[in-house]
C-alpha cells in the first residue's frame, strides 16, 4: 500500500511539476495504480483508509482523464 501510495502521488507530482504532462512510462505507472487501487480499495476494512485511498484513486483518474484528452 505503501508503495501505490508513493507511485500515484509519484506520478501527480511529477504532472502537476511538467505543467500538465506525463512522459509513457509514467503514464502506464498511473494506470496501473488505478488498476491496483480499483482491486485494493474494497478489501481496506478501516473507513479512515478507505477514504484516503479513495481519494488518491479520484486524484489518478483525475490526472488520466486530462491525460487522454489532451490526446
Amino acid at each position: 500500500m505503501v508503495l501505490l501510495d508513493a507511485d500515484t502521488a509519484g506520478c501527480v507530482l511529477t504532472w502537476l511539476n511538467s505543467g500538465g504532462a506525463l512522459d509513457p512510462k509514467r503514464i502506464r505507472i498511473l494506470q496501473r495504480c488505478i488498476e491496483d487501487l480499483n482491486r485494493v480499495i474494497p478489501q481496506i476494512t478501516e473507513p479512515a483508509g478507505t477514504q484516503y485511498y479513495e481519494r488518491l484513486r479520484q486524484l489518478a483518474l483525475l490526472v488520466s482523464r486530462t491525460l487522454s484528452s489532451a490526446k
